[in-house]
Formats: C-alpha cells, sequence, structure tokens
C-alpha cells in the first residue's frame, strides 16, 4: 500500500508530459547544438545525416582523400589510386550515398581538349559539408594535405591531378 502512495496522481502526471512548444531542459540538436547555417539550409544538408554516414571507415576515407587532394576535386581515377582496398563498384555506390547526403557533389568539365584517358568528372565538398566539418573541427585541409604529399604518385595519376577542374560557382 505505501508504494501506491508514492505514485503521482493523474493530474501531476500530466504536469509531467512535455507538450509541443513547451520549453524543458532537454533538447535533441545538432551534434554542435547551433542552428542550420544559410548554406546547409540552402543544401539541404541534415547534419546528423551527413555525419553519420561517415561512421563508414571508406567513406570517411574517401572524404579525407576530397579534402587532401591538392586541387580539392579528385576524379574517380584518382580516388581509386588513393584508397586501392575500394573496388570501383563499391566506390560508385559510396560516392553516390556521399552526394545524397549533401557532402559532396560531381563537376564536370567539357571534354574538349582533353586527352583520351583523362578525367572529367570530380568530386568535391559542398560548401555545407565544408562549413559542418569546420564548425565540429573534421577533416583538416591542412593535415590532411601534408599527408597526401608524401604519397607516391604515377606518371598517370600526376597527369589526372594536372587537369583542369572546373569552378561549380560559374
Amino acid at each position: 500500500m505505501e508504494y501506491a502512495s508514492t505514485l503521482a496522481t493523474t493530474s501531476e502526471f500530466t504536469e509531467m508530459v512535455i507538450r509541443p512548444g513547451d520549453k524543458h531542459p532537454y533538447t535533441m540538436s545538432r551534434p554542435d547544438a547551433t542552428p542550420l547555417t544559410p548554406a546547409e539550409n540552402a543544401a539541404g544538408l541534415d547534419p546528423i545525416a551527413a555525419l553519420s554516414v561517415l561512421d563508414d571507415t571508406t567513406r570517411a576515407n574517401i572524404i579525407g582523400t576530397i579534402v587532401g587532394h591538392p586541387k580539392g576535386a579528385p576524379s574517380k581515377k584518382e580516388l581509386e589510386y588513393y584508397n586501392p582496398s575500394i573496388a570501383a563498384s563499391t566506390l560508385t555506390d559510396h560516392l553516390i550515398r556521399l552526394e545524397e547526403v549533401g557532402l559532396i557533389e560531381a563537376i564536370e568539365r567539357d571534354r574538349e581538349g582533353l586527352e583520351r584517358g583523362q578525367p572529367y568528372r570530380f568530386f568535391q565538398l559542398t560548401d555545407a559539408a565544408r562549413e559542418l566539418f569546420d564548425r565540429n573541427n573534421l577533416f583538416d585541409p591542412d593535415a590532411y594535405r601534408e599527408l597526401f604529399a608524401e604519397v607516391e604518385k604515377t606518371d598517370e595519376i600526376k597527369a589526372a591531378e594536372d587537369v583542369d577542374r572546373p569552378n561549380r560557382r560559374n
């Protein structure tokens, strides 16, 4: 009987219910608890979804390769070279997933003037992704570029890196 006396009455219980619009101390928020930035809002980037796809080491390595690339936009050929353990078909699947959540975007250049085998399609971070990473101290470009500079490159990869990338803002 003593247990029953400690239970809240129905009226007390309704006072503890959180209703939409109520102010309460427990909120679910973004990883850094700040509102969406204008770039994230415009890009439709969901920070939780975007960061959650990076729990896969392969996708995190792809982002690291993009961040560390000297021009910030490697081709698929370069991504394959720098991530040799990823099969080409699997790489495509990961690139699609990263693009779906708004972390990367594909940019293409005009094929005119390219030699056979030279890349024309490249992958780069979205502005919203860079802002999200900067706010959360993730994928520091300087650190990744230093690592990238130490990688031995074949002549084919050096030629791929020398191809001009389009400016997506044009």
